[in-house]
């Protein structure tokens, strides 16, 4: 799949260090999207643990299509199948702190039907619930107070996503007032 490239993070060289970062000996491809209702709302998906916030999305399985993944993410965390969806681009971070590359796809989206959500034990036990923002200023607004660490309890990770997200809803924000 091609699509323009968005931003790329590194870690290290933005000054994210954690006592155990390892180095970069595994790669993950992720789907990620800007999801808006009927509404016009926007979906992050928060974590109650750490009062931290992600756009929905998730891993890509081996041998699935990056849509057939955004689609299957959206429903399992969010509960809704999806009508519709444009590419916005693609992200790529190095992740010390799990040693990891990562390469995020990312679109924006609009649902369809509730269907219900199918979170994991891992999900459920972070607190994962869906939650709705009036715009791309107050989801990005929500990402950035996010101050304790990540789904996972990493700092590192925390600051990664939330320049991830941000990078993300910036990406929507100009495609929609067609300015990209």
């Amino acid at each position: 799949m091609r699509m323009k490239h968005i931003i790329s993070l590194d870690q290290h060289a933005l000054g994210f260090y954690e006592e155990d970062d390892r180095p970069i000996d595994r790669t993950r491809r992720a789907a990620r999207a800007v999801l808006r209702n009927e509404s016009g709302q926007i979906a992050l998906m928060r974590f109650s643990t750490t009062g931290s916030y992600k756009l929905p999305g998730g891993g890509i399985d081996e041998g699935e299509s990056v849509e057939a993944a955004l689609a299957r993410e959206i429903r399992e965390e969010t509960g809704y199948t999806i009508s519709s969806m444009q590419p916005l681009g693609i992200i790529e971070e190095d992740r010390y702190f799990c040693g990891m590359h990562q390469t995020s796809y990312c679109f924006s989206a609009l649902t369809d039907a509730f269907v219900g959500t199918e979170l994991t034990d891992k999900e459920l036990a972070r607190g994962m619930e869906l939650a709705w923002f009036g715009s791309i200023d107050q989801a990005i607004a929500a990402v950035q107070r996010s101050s304790i660490a990540d789904e996972d309890g990493s700092i590192a990770g925390l600051e990664m996503m939330k320049l991830r997200e941000v990078a993300i809803l910036n990406s929507a924000l100009m495609q929609e007032s067609g300015k990209e």
